[in-house]
């Protein structure tokens, strides 16, 4: 869900409408161009290339800010030698100053419409790149850790909505979901038992009936519930929460 390949325009399109759009507000502004001016839009160019690199290596679900936000951001440099040269700031409307602070000469873009077509095109696949992402990384997930093939397959059969993280080895184990399942015939169950459980999982342990001592110390060890294996994946929907 990393996307560079889904929406590959958007860096060279958000760097090339910095500085005609500037150039533009200027002129409306009747600014003269300097060379300070010239050389802050190098460095914006230079600063949001690098941001919007950084971003399209970000898994989508991770990322915190849009192409829009870090080009309105990269607005601060000019902003900076405009304010240096003394140059008044321009009536904004309320909304305008709410949105963008620190825009006092209006040269921030709202939309990435008013960055021209190909700019605006480019933001609108990022958007749906994103879209189509986030509705598959909106699937819940549940835990399972067990090297039996078999039951890993039952599981993703059984829960075709649901996302599934295996687990075979406890070292793996880092941000867990909210609901694990363990099998307690794997070797290292009480040590996968102690780590999700303090990693704050619900943790639901299942295993031969006859086992009852390894029912007992995986409730001791932080599980939740301990289930025989004739009947946990007749009650295994019980166990998660239904999907909204």
């Amino acid at each position: 869900m990393s996307g560079r390949h889904d929406y590959p325009a958007i860096i060279d399109e958000f760097v090339a409408a910095i500085r005609p759009r500037v150039e533009n507000r200027l002129a409306e502004m009747g600014v003269e161009w300097t060379e300070g001016v010239g050389e802050s839009l190098a460095e914006a160019e230079e600063w949001l290339r690098s941001a919007l690199e950084q971003l399209v290596g970000t898994p989508f679900d991770e990322q915190r800010r849009s192409p829009l936000e870090l080009l309105q951001e990269a607005m601060r440099f000019p902003t900076d030698t405009l304010a240096g040269l003394g140059v008044p700031v321009v009536s904004r409307d309320s909304v305008a100053v709410s949105a963008i602070p620190g825009d006092v000469y209006g040269l921030a873009p709202a939309s990435s419409h008013q960055l021209g077509e190909d700019a605006w095109h480019a933001h609108l696949a990022w958007g749906a790149a994103k879209a189509a992402a986030m509705q598959v990384a909106r699937r819940p997930e549940f835990g399972v850790f067990s090297s039996n093939l078999m039951d890993r397959s039952k599981f993703g059969a059984m829960l075709p909505d649901w996302e599934m993280v295996a687990w075979t080895d406890v070292a793996g184990i880092a941000k867990v979901p909210p609901t694990c399942f363990v099998d307690l015939q794997n070797p290292d169950a009480d040590e996968a038992i102690t780590a999700l459980a303090a990693l704050g999982a619900k943790v639901i342990a299942f295993g031969p009936h006859v086992d009852d001592v390894a029912m007992v110390r995986a409730r001791s060890l932080g599980a939740t519930d301990a289930v025989a294996r004739s009947t946990f994946f007749r009650r295994l929907q019980s166990f998660l929460p239904k999907i909204m």
